[in-house]
């Protein structure tokens, strides 16, 4: 069961990573190379940063309480992210005034 799980979250992951790329090109046409590098060195800041924290976490607190730091983190960038699209909503949409 352990596998099948890895396999769909490396899937999903893929997916997103993808479909994300897409969205960074399309913004970016004039100028792909540099938006590649850039999407491609914050993916890796991200990847570095959550281990850097899931060790801190796991030596402070025990490893028992990784994946609640972890909610905790995502639930405040879910909440950013609310707070960012009612915010500039008007700037996502084409013809927006960006109010």
């Amino acid at each position: 069961m352990l596998y099948a799980l890895a396999s769909v979250w490396g899937v999903a992951m893929i997916c997103f990573a993808l479909s994300m790329q897409s969205k960074v090109l399309r913004l970016a046409a004039d100028a792909t190379d540099v938006a590649m590098a850039l999407f491609s060195g914050i993916f890796n800041i991200g990847i570095g940063a959550g281990a850097l924290i899931g060790s801190q976490v796991g030596l402070r607190l025990g490893m028992g309480h990784v994946g609640l730091v972890g909610g905790l983190i995502a639930t405040a960038g879910g909440l950013w992210w609310l707070f960012a699209m009612r915010r500039w909503a008007g700037s996502f949409s084409a013809g927006g005034d960006g109010r």
